[in-house]
């Protein structure tokens, strides 16, 4: 016992001397004059400079509201946010204005188990938050997932927030004005493919089962049903709209009626939106989108939709499987990676050109999370490659296994690598001149991560659980210089343009 109680007056001590010789947030990030949107310990938003020399209190929580999610408009200048109290509590969702936060509708989130299908999520913002540009520090335990559907999205002109609730999906106005029903599918997710302006639904429609009427036989009474999707006629089918299909989703459906999961493109049109079967299209493949044309990929195939048109076309069958897509604006061209090759073709139409060749089969890529290169890499190396001028340096990974690929400000490139099992993560610095990957000495944070803070000029590395670490290292990339850094209560950030 009395061992326990040195082990423990010395961890303490050690605790109390390590947070006592970090430094402050502001004095680390005084030079970084990025305008982010913090999500507070406290549940607390606050928009202000990265590093916190002013603030402005968004939203703070009252009467046991928690946020739930949070969302930066395409433009990039304003920020719309879920709370909630607790598990079957309203949801609240707000937008804020030139006086704070202003609180825009209050509705019932949807529960795909209400209808016999599995489905959980973190009931706050974590690092699982999809398409999050900024940061988080929160890793979500198994006691924080609840069962309501959390979705969230914008319009592409940002006047408006797209959000699902428990008898469909709506919208409503930004600056004032009603809400209004957009699909009567039920949205367990729903994402933008940005830049075009369709989202992709993971939805629950109601379909109606095949059954026969009752029948006698030899003095038996006997009923049939279907039981699969084969034997569920589908109510939605490409270039068949919603509204002319039957109602998908109320309490008081006919029982008859089964509850099936499927992928969906829901498309704002003028009068009234659509919903069309996403044809095979799911966040988990490789995709890439403009103004007017998303792509996916399919093993060796390239697929397409249009805004104008839902049905989906075949445009690219490569000899090997596509690992990477691309859009370069420069150009109006879709880029693919496949086998040894990287290749370009005009969205418009043409033929496809070779702009990049490796000297083994890539097998993934990681796009810069700081900037706009693109990482390939091979069994033994990691090819860097520039689609503003299609420039590309290799460097030998000397055993490495990159996870992420980051920029700075000064052109250089530092690649994230696994540390193994119970290990911190690695950092390496990739040397094109000498041709390989430069480790780098990184503080001993088993389960650590990186975060690349606004203007790329650092990265934070922490290990997240489900509350925010109280101290982080933070490396200067132009000095090399690491430096422990106090959490000033701080669980997340998005970028924001200034206002």
């Amino acid at each position: 016992m009395r061992l326990t109680k040195v082990v423990l007056v010395i961890s303490a001590a050690l605790a109390l001397a390590s947070s006592a010789r970090a430094a402050t947030w502001g004095d680390v990030f005084s030079a970084v004059p990025d305008t982010v949107v913090f999500l507070g310990a406290d549940g607390s938003l606050l928009r202000a400079p990265f590093s916190l020399a002013t603030r402005e209190t968004l939203w703070s929580p009252a009467g046991g509201q928690r946020l739930v999610r949070i969302r930066v408009s395409p433009d990039g200048r304003r920020v719309a946010w879920l709370t909630r109290a607790f598990d079957r509590d309203t949801t609240r969702l707000w937008v804020d204005g030139p006086a704070g936060g202003a609180l825009r509708m209050r509705y019932f989130a949807f529960e795909a188990q209400r209808y016999g299908q599995v489905h959980s999520e973190a009931a706050i913002p974590t690092v699982e938050d999809r398409d999050s540009r900024g940061g988080r520090l929160i890793q979500p335990g198994a006691l924080m997932r609840r069962v309501a559907s959390n979705t969230i999205e914008w319009t592409p002109d940002s006047r408006a927030v797209v959000f699902g609730y428990d008898d469909g999906i709506a919208a409503v106005p930004a600056d004032g004005g009603e809400a209004f029903i957009v699909s009567r599918t039920f949205a367990a997710g729903l994402e933008a493919l940005d830049p075009a302006p369709i989202y992709l639904v993971d939805a629950i429609v109601l379909r109606e089962r095949l059954m026969s009427m009752p029948q006698q036989a030899g003095g038996l009474r006997q009923q049939a049903s279907g039981s699969g999707p084969a034997d569920a006629p589908a109510i939605l089918e490409n270039g068949v709209p919603l509204e002319d299909a039957p109602a998908l989703g109320h309490y008081d459906a006919p029982k008859r009626r089964v509850a099936y999961p499927g992928g969906y493109l829901l498309y704002p049109v003028a009068g009234r939106w659509r919903v069309f079967t996403a044809g095979g299209l799911s966040s988990s493949r490789p995709r890439a989108a403009s103004p007017g044309t998303v792509w996916w990929a399919m093993g060796p195939a390239i697929h397409a939709i249009r805004t104008h048109d839902p049905n989906p076309t075949v445009e690219v069958r490569s000899p090997g499987t596509v690992v990477w897509l691309g859009y370069d604006e420069g150009h109006r061209a879709l880029m693919w990676a496949s086998g040894s090759e990287v290749s370009r073709k005009p969205e418009d139409g043409g033929e496809a050109s070779t702009i990049l060749r490796t000297g083994a089969p890539v097998r993934r890529a990681l796009s810069s999370r700081t900037g706009h290169r693109v990482g390939f890499i091979t069994a033994d190396s990691v090819v860097v490659w520039d689609p503003l001028d299609d420039s590309a340096g290799g460097v030998a990974l000397g055993g490495l296994k990159p996870v992420a690929l980051f920029e700075t400000p000064a052109g250089e490139v530092f690649v994230q690598t696994e540390g193994g099992r119970g290990a911190p993560p690695g950092l390496a610095r990739a040397d094109f001149a000498a041709g390989r990957c430069v480790a780098l000495e990184v503080p001993p944070v088993k389960g650590g991560m990186f975060v690349a803070t606004p203007g790329s000029a650092h990265l934070l590395l922490c290990d997240p659980g489900p509350k925010p670490p109280a101290t982080l290292q933070v490396l200067d990339l132009a000095t090399g210089r690491w430096e422990a850094v106090a959490n000033p209560g701080i669980a997340g950030w998005e970028p924001l343009q200034p206002r």
